[in-house]
């Protein structure tokens, strides 16, 4: 049993009542900010990357569809600040994925620009025991069958955030061998 007096209506806030979203907003953004900064913690985030952008998405997140993530908070289960901790937590990891991402993929379309003949390699002639099935799948959804994340999500009748985190860990190990593979192949040239 919680017996912390709120300073904010969580009901009004949900109705659409600005004031005591204004409360809500006053009485929760020191635990927001100050997770965002814990989560960064020394990690170098890219420069068009600003912890107000951060503590934004973590409120957008809240009030998407209708308050649906705010809906789903249980006093019950945890105080506020330890929901909102961890609510932020997760919303900063998939922003600085999502711009490492980015970046990522923009390094490795200006390094594939001097051989545009190069194609992708279709998922099936990815060897077998490099990713798990799941990978295999999720990667096949999202890139062949041109699939959105909810999307595949929906089939494969999992959460947004497994298919997302399927697919970095599928990526990552694509990339991990792909350069092992070019140091192999640059060491054998010698």
């Amino acid at each position: 049993m919680r017996s912390q007096k709120l300073k904010y209506d969580l009901k009004a806030c949900i109705r659409g009542d600005s004031a005591a979203w204004e409360a809500f907003l006053a009485d929760t953004a020191g635990v927001v900010v100050s997770a965002v900064k814990r989560t960064i913690g020394t990690r170098q985030i890219p420069a068009d990357l600003e912890i107000d952008d951060l503590v934004q998405a973590v409120y957008l997140k809240l009030i998407r569809n209708d308050f649906k993530l705010l809906r789903s908070y249980d006093s019950e289960k945890a105080a506020m600040s330890t929901w909102l901790t961890l609510v932020t937590r997760s919303t900063t990891i998939d922003a600085l994925r999502r711009k490492r991402m980015t970046f990522s993929l923009l390094e490795d379309t200006e390094a594939a620009r001097p051989s545009e003949a190069t194609s992708a390699i279709p998922i099936s002639d990815i060897p077998v025991q490099l990713l798990t099935g799941r990978q295999r799948l999720v990667l096949s959804l999202l890139f062949e069958d041109e699939k959105t994340v909810p999307e595949a999500a929906v089939v494969l009748g999992v959460s947004e955030q497994t298919i997302r985190s399927t697919k970095h860990k599928a990526l990552e190990r694509l990339r991990r061998q792909f350069e092992n593979q070019t140091k192999s192949d640059a060491d054998t040239s010698s």
